[in-house]
This record gives C-alpha cells, structure tokens and sequence, in this order.
C-alpha cells in the first residue's frame, strides 16, 4: 500500500485550515453517504457491569467486511470525519458501525458514571459484540484521534479475542498529557472549541442526572488542563491528572505487542498530536506508520472541493479484508 503524499493547494496547506474544514464543514455526501445515514440502524450495545454504548450500524451488504470507525473526542457518530469515512467505505462495498463512547452523541443518559478516556474495557466489549453480531466476513478497526488511541488499545488487550483482522488509527493520541498542553497553549480556537464543548456534555450530563451531578462550578474555568484537574479529583480513582493520563499513554513496550495488521497515518504539521510524541510508532513493523508531512488533525484535505485524500487511503487499506 503506498504511503500518503499529500499535496494540496497553496490555500489548503495551513495546518489549522485542513483541521477546521475537516472537523466543522460538511463534506458534500454524495448518494451512498445520504443512504449510510438514512438506513443506519441505532444499536445499543450490552457491556460489561450494566455498561451500554450505542453504534449506527449499516449492515445491509451482504457477505460484506465489517469496519467499526470510531470518534475522536467528544465526537460524534454523525461528526463530518466520521461521517465522510464511513460513506467512503460503505460506498466500496463494506459494512460499517460508528460506535460512540461513553457520553458522546446524544447518549448521557445511557450510564450513570461519566466518561473518561482510561475506561478501555466496555469499547473491547462493544468492538467484539459488533464484530460478532456483523462481523462475520471479518471485521476492521478504524480510530481517529482519541478513537484511534482506542483502537490501538484494543489490539493489546487481553479480551480482545479473536475478530479483528485488519485496523487504522488517524492520527491518534499517545501523549494525552502532551496533546492538552498542545490544545492548552496553541491557537486559542482550538481550547475554546474543546472547553465549549465539553462544557456543553457537562449540561447534558446533569440534565439526565440531577440528583447525581452539579457542575455549575465548572463553568468558570476555561482550559481543558482546569476542567482535567477537577473531573480526575472528583470522578476518577486516580489521584491527579498525571496519573489518569498513565492509563492511556501508548509507549512503544505496548505498540510493540500489537500482533494484527494496523497501520496508523499521523501528520508532521498536526496541531494536536505533536509530532515529537510520535516516536513510539516507530517500533511498528515495515510500513506500519505512515507519516506525512501535511495533513493536520485527521483532516488530509486533497483540494479545493474539500475532499479528502484519507478516504480512498482507508478504503484500499481495508481491502485486506476480503
């Protein structure tokens, strides 16, 4: 499979431009994007300790691979990267599930306890249940972002069994630490988009558990490091946000043992992953790390028509599942 050399436009090329037109701006779906949406069925998914988590599963091909695409940080099922990949790879013949993690996409009420990114098993539970429900011609793993920190630690945990044959992290978060110091101290957008979010999970969080939650206090602040510092003291069982950031670090011992077929696609000039945290990936095997110099956060925008040039890169990777 060659590796991603992307070059695009002049205008195209700022880092913060690819990211922003990535993230915010619909993609022009065309009629097989239309219908992933239109007949993705809602399923929600039984997890260990009463857990539950839901995915929009299209299903509709038979004999077909599977590939569970999963969400950055408070994304969503329906969030545009998600959305532009999965048509990409629907519309190639594949099925495909947009699993959403604890809290994302509309689903606060589904669990009491609220989310947090060390919680790794009820994402293996729900990745074998899809890949045993819809999976039976094989099943392929893609992540972006956190979703594709996710996806690595799946591969090297111990439950993860036997489904999986082939997987993609875009861009994923090793250094959780290093990533919200990057969103902390770079462009101002970026923490302002991240805070203004997750305050707004916070809101929907109470709402579907007043008598359990109160984050009025919260508002005040407005870095993620502030917003960290008090949900790990409150929420977690970890004692302090170093800690809670140990538990979904990805070194190169744990990327080391990775034995499926992965490849993970980074980007040089990416605003939130630093590129000085990417050395771990280099213990992967042969051309298992792909590292381009342009592309931003999982944006990888080809042209002036917005498309993206990951698009046909995860369907030829994917491929292998035939």
């Amino acid at each position: 499979m060659e590796a991603m050399n992307l070059n695009p436009p002049p205008l195209l090329r700022s880092p913060h431009m690819q990211t922003l037109l990535s993230s915010r701006m619909a993609r022009g779906l065309n009629g097989a994007g239309t219908a992933l949406l239109r007949r993705a069925t809602t399923v929600t998914i039984p997890c260990r300790d009463g857990i539950r988590l839901q995915a929009e599963v299209n299903a509709d091909h038979p004999g077909a691979p599977l590939v569970i695409v999963i969400h950055g940080w408070l994304g969503r099922a329906d969030s545009p990267y998600v959305c532009r990949a999965a048509d990409a790879l629907y519309g190639a013949g594949f099925n495909v599930a947009r699993l959403l993690l604890r809290d994302h996409g509309g689903t606060a009420a589904l669990n009491l306890a609220l989310f947090n990114a060390a919680r790794i098993e009820e994402v293996v539970d729900a990745c074998r249940y899809l890949a045993g429900n819809y999976g039976a011609a094989g099943t392929g793993l893609m992540g972006f972002s956190l979703g594709g920190n996710f996806v690595l630690r799946v591969l090297v945990h111990p439950e993860r069994g036997l489904d999986f044959g082939a997987s993609l992290a875009v861009c994923p978060v090793l250094d959780p630490s290093a990533s919200a110091d990057a969103l902390d101290s770079g462009w101002a957008a970026y923490r302002a988009y991240f805070v203004s979010n997750w305050q707004a999970a916070f809101t929907e969080k109470q709402a579907a558990f007043p008598e359990h939650y109160d984050f009025s206090d919260l508002r005040r602040l407005k870095s993620v490091a502030e917003l960290t510092d008090v949900l790990v003291e409150r929420y977690t069982p970890y004692a302090n946000a170093t800690e809670y950031y140990s538990h979904y670090t990805l070194g190169a011992e744990m990327l080391a043992s990775i034995d499926l077929d992965v490849r993970v696609i980074s980007a040089v000039d990416d605003p939130v992953i630093p590129v000085g945290t990417l050395g771990p990936l280099r213990v992967l095997p042969g051309d298992s790390f792909d590292l381009s110099q342009r592309g931003g956060h999982c944006a990888f925008i080809k042209d002036y028509r917005l498309r993206s040039a990951l698009d046909n890169y995860a369907v030829d990777f994917f491929q292998r599942l035939r």
